[in-house]
């Protein structure tokens, strides 16, 4: 089975005018831990050390301090029914905000790309580990690669271990499908966000990286940050699109980039799991 992972957005909101809610997240006593942590600099350092934490300016420390105290553990999907907790929440593929969602467009969706995507994607999370599209998210600031010790953990990294990888493979939840074949993951994170995931894959997991070259230099693919962000997210809206549950089908994607074959490539984590790399070049780049 495909799981794919993409990287959240530093802006969020909260998305009343969306569907509601279907559950929470895998991990809420660790997103709780970490939420009292935040707390715990600011009751230390002021908001000053949050400040330094977030890397803002003042526009956006005032914007998050306040999300921070307004912030309400959920533990239980139960909790989805009350009322305060009914307004601070969405679902998280239509509460983060930036150019890598607008591009996957989620609210225009039909119904049943709407449930591939529940089936198929993970967003990964520093606050939250990992979250299904439709999984219920509070807005929040905490980048994976913030420098936040907690817990005797020296970062986020350490903090999450295995845990992100061994849901998304399914075997944190005995998921029937991962027992008899290989779990695909395919990667459109940004390194970052698959730093949290790839190193704690299991040995039979096969990993597929897509990479998006706008174009040749000296022979070789040149990627522009802002540039790979739009084709991720609509990468992903294709394969909702088109239904996609087999890795050979991606190379199929051709909304507005062409695949590559000659600079695609294959390499062996320390996991033992496989990486291949799929690339990816502008149709109007030069051959």
């Amino acid at each position: 089975m495909l799981h794919v992972i993409i990287s959240p957005a530093k802006q969020m909101r909260v998305a009343r005018d969306s569907f509601s809610p279907r559950g929470i997240p895998p991990f809420p006593d660790a997103t709780e831990r970490l939420y009292q942590a935040l707390l715990a600099i600011e009751r230390a350092h002021g908001t000053d050390g949050l400040k330094e934490l977030w890397r803002v300016n003042d526009k956006l420390l005032a914007q998050n301090v306040e999300r921070l105290h307004a912030f309400v553990p959920v533990r239980d999907a139960a909790q989805l029914e009350e009322p305060g907790i009914a307004r601070a929440v969405s679902p998280a593929a239509f509460s983060y905000i930036g150019i890598q969602y607008q591009s996957l467009a989620p609210e225009v969706l039909d119904l049943d790309a709407l449930a591939w995507l529940e089936e198929h994607l993970w967003i990964l999370s520093g606050f939250y580990g990992c979250v299904r599209p439709f999984d219920a998210v509070e807005p929040y600031r905490l980048e994976m690669g913030a420098k936040l010790a907690v817990e005797g953990a020296r970062d986020l990294y350490a903090f999450w271990g295995d845990r992100i990888a061994r849901v998304i493979e399914g075997d944190a939840t005995g998921c029937a499908d991962t027992a008899f074949e290989p779990a695909v993951i395919v990667n459109l994170a940004s390194v970052e966000y698959a730093k949290a995931v790839l190193p704690h894959t299991a040995s039979t997991t096969q990993v597929i990286t897509c990479i998006f070259g706008e174009e040749l230099r000296g022979g070789k693919p040149v990627q522009r940050a802002t540039a790979s962000k739009i084709a991720r997210g609509s990468m992903v809206r294709w394969m909702a699109e088109q239904r996609i549950e087999h890795a050979r089908d991606l190379a199929q994607f051709d909304v507005g980039y062409r695949h590559a074959p000659e600079f695609d490539r294959e390499r062996r984590l320390k996991t033992g799991a496989t990486e291949r790399t799929l690339t990816f070049i502008r149709n109007d780049s030069a051959a």
